[in-house]
């Protein structure tokens, strides 16, 4: 039994995703996105929304015209963590019906660096 709890244990510490990226491989790897959204305190919108401060301000911006299919699950998921900026970044179009954005970065390093340069770009908490 206690090895079954350690087994258990050790799956669970390996499934569970590490956010721990680097901020300026991260920056670096941003400069995809940065053709579509902007990231300057005040910044306009591009194509998407603006994402300054985007890990602390929740999932939508008064400002921008959402997809419907977007909109509906921003309802439902108000604020943006580390868990699921990487589902998003995993696959938008698959975690989102609907949405107007279609993003896959398959590698999980990558997606752990921009979530923090994303995290690094707005108000400290």
């Amino acid at each position: 039994m206690r090895n079954l709890l350690s087994t258990i244990a050790v799956a669970a510490v390996l499934a569970t995703p590490v956010f721990a990226g680097d901020v300026a491989k991260g920056e670096k790897a941003f400069k995809k996105c940065a053709s579509c959204h902007s990231v300057e305190q005040g910044g306009k919108n591009k194509v998407g929304p603006n994402l300054w401060n985007i890990m602390n301000r929740g999932v939508g911006v008064k400002d921008f015209k959402y997809s419907k299919g977007f909109a509906k699950w921003a309802a439902d998921n108000p604020e943006w963590t580390p868990e699921l900026m990487d589902a998003w970044l995993t696959n938008s179009k698959k975690l989102v019906k609907g949405t107007k954005m279609n993003f896959k970065e398959k590698k999980e390093a990558k997606r752990a660096d921009i979530i923090a340069y994303l995290q690094s770009i707005g108000e400290a908490q």
